[in-house]
């Protein structure tokens, strides 16, 4: 059930009143389950309804055999379920009037022409039903100020400023503790897996306009959408920074992301051309992306390059001058 004054799919996917859980049992040995002990760990106030065939109860709540059966409006599914699965489940979404889900199954179109079948007919049934979602083949979402997560890892500390959109689940739920241990935390986290109705153009657009969301971090494989990111990375730039950690520059990396997501790479030069042109800071590594959009959510952008050194110490004040300069910043005598 589409929500009627929604801006944005992600405003509903991240920021439910109910939902749809499909894939979780009573065994904590399972991925689904765990997931779905993480949105109730998290403290979610939302309506949950578990749906399993033939269970009468998940982790205590009250089951559905299926989508068909829960008796009240439902505004996003979340599905675990064996791949095969997912376009009935879909397809009763659509009956159902639910056109909002995170779809973290995977076995689509990064395992081979089978799975890409299977991903054109989920496609197919999307555009039937204009049903957006993340995924597949994605770990979910993390909405720490809505108590909102459904990804693998729960969330240990508290909102921070800093919206993550990340073509890899483990960037997008392990990094959890790593961002509480550097103090701060996430606005909003998105898995947006093999981007079949939604990817990083549209986590752009969602983050520019979220006021919890200071800096936009991004992990990426590649861009499917290059003319549009570009456009659109150098408008939202101009309000947030953009920093981007890219794997695929070399052949063993394309090689690897290509299995991942099933995302066309590009040589290194061609994204540091891309992100030149956007306005985006290229990371090197994932220590920088977090440390950088740390600095730039909770430090004022400095109007010009002007760099004053103030230090009780000659050598690394005479390193910090000489790396300023190197990197364009001038330093008065």
């Amino acid at each position: 059930m589409k929500r009627e004054n929604e801006s944005h799919p992600f405003e509903t996917i991240l920021e439910p009143e109910s939902i749809a859980f499909l894939g979780a049992s009573d065994s904590l040995f399972t991925m689904g389950t765990t997931q779905l002990h993480n949105v109730m760990r998290g403290g979610f106030k939302g309506k949950v309804y578990p749906i399993h065939p033939k269970l009468k109860t998940v982790l205590g709540m009250k089951a559905y055999q299926s989508i068909d059966d829960i008796p009240d409006d439902v505004e996003v599914a979340v599905m675990v379920l064996p791949t095969a699965l997912v376009p009935k489940v879909l397809e009763q979404c659509g009956r159902k009037g639910i056109t909002r889900a995170t779809v973290i199954s995977g076995g689509f179109a990064e395992v081979g022409e089978q799975g890409r079948e299977l991903q054109r007919q989920v496609k197919k049934i999307s555009e039937k039903y204009g049903i957006k979602y993340n995924g597949p083949n994605c770990i979910g979402v993390c909405n720490p100020k809505h108590n909102y997560n459904n990804t693998w890892f729960p969330y240990p500390g508290k909102p921070g400023p800093i919206g993550l959109a990340s073509q890899s689940g483990t960037y997008a739920c392990h990094t959890f503790a790593y961002l509480d241990n550097l103090g701060t935390g996430l606005s909003k986290g998105i898995s947006v897996g093999n981007e079949v109705t939604l990817d990083l153009v549209d986590c752009l657009e969602y983050f520019e306009n979220d006021p919890d969301t200071k800096v936009i971090a991004m992990y990426i494989e590649g861009i499917r959408r290059g003319r549009e990111f570009i456009r659109t990375a150098r408008r939202v730039a101009k309000k947030k920074p953009i920093v981007a950690l890219y794997v695929g520059g070399t052949e063993a990396g394309a090689r690897a992301g290509a299995s991942h997501t099933a995302v066309l790479a590009g040589p290194d030069p061609l994204y540091d051309g891309v992100f030149a042109q956007s306005g985006i800071l290229r990371a090197a590594t994932f220590e920088e992306l977090f440390d950088w959009s740390w600095a730039l959510a909770t430090q004022p952008i400095p109007s010009g390059v002007n760099m004053a050194i103030i230090t009780n110490s000659g050598g690394p004040g005479s390193t910090l001058a000489d790396n300023s300069q190197r990197l364009g910043m001038q330093v008065p005598v």
